[in-house]
């Protein structure tokens, strides 16, 4: 069973929601052990990624823009971009990645979601009658 999965399951049997940092973590953590939804290239980046995102407070405005975007849309969590590009990609080359790095790939993420919920939201505009 993933992480993801375990995620999920432990907020329903306490009756409650599970929040977009858990589940991000869960995604990113899955990624990390090698059964996510990406491979990874640089695993000890992944984990500072990780660190750095398990740090940051529920509020970051990063993660609700991130969870705002993503309302149904699957902006974030579908996106080629941020899952298939960014995430594997993650500190190849560099003999060490820090919190700018860091931060840099979650402002990318959160510019990809973005860009995509726009596009998503202008082709559903061109599809409007008259």
């Amino acid at each position: 069973m993933s992480r993801l999965q375990d995620v999920r399951n432990g907020a329903e049997e306490r009756g409650c929601a599970v929040s977009f940092k858990a589940e991000f973590l869960a995604e990113l953590e899955d990624c990390l052990r090698g059964y996510g939804a990406v491979p990874v290239n640089n695993p000890d980046a992944l984990a500072t990624f990780i660190e750095f995102v398990r740090a940051l407070p529920e509020s970051d405005r990063r993660l609700r823009s991130l969870e705002g975007v993503d309302q149904g849309s699957g902006s974030f969590w579908n996106n080629p971009a941020v899952w298939w590009e960014q995430v594997p990609r993650f500190g190849a080359g560099l003999p060490r990645c820090g919190s700018a790095e860091c931060r840099k790939l979650l402002d990318d993420m959160l510019d990809e979601a973005i860009s995509d919920e726009i596009d998503v939201l202008e082709m559903e505009i061109r599809e409007l009658p008259g």
